[in-house]
């Protein structure tokens, strides 16, 4: 499975990649939401994880142009320090296909990319 990973922070990307990776996932990496969906008009994903700050756009905007320009119904996974309700419910309505607050368990983590 190919997941692309949107996270700015340098140590969580990388925490997150090596527990992916040591599943058996195929994880590309990027810092900026401009790099992802520069990506995704040439590559495909089985699932994006996304964070919400992020240096140039916010991921909910990200998630915004992935539900509109993406064909494939490509699931996304929120994993953010935002932790609001309101955050989740404005996630989840916009099309995020779950959430998961910061710190993350990493068993909790392979548990729901598997789901």
């Amino acid at each position: 499975m190919r997941i692309a990973l949107l996270e700015d922070d340098e140590y969580m990307s990388e925490l997150i990649k090596l527990c992916l990776n040591g599943d058996g996932y195929d994880v590309q990496l990027f810092s900026h939401g401009k790099e992802l969906v520069k990506s995704l008009g040439r590559e495909s994903y089985d699932l994006l994880i996304i964070d919400w700050v992020l240096p140039d756009i916010q991921g909910d905007e990200v998630l915004a142009w992935v539900r509109e320009h993406i064909e494939w119904p490509v699931p996304v996974l929120f994993v953010t320090q935002r932790d609001s309700e309101d955050d989740i419910v404005h996630a989840l309505n916009a099309g995020a296909d779950d959430y998961m607050p910061k710190p993350v368990s990493q068993q909790i983590l392979l548990a729901r990319v598997k789901a």
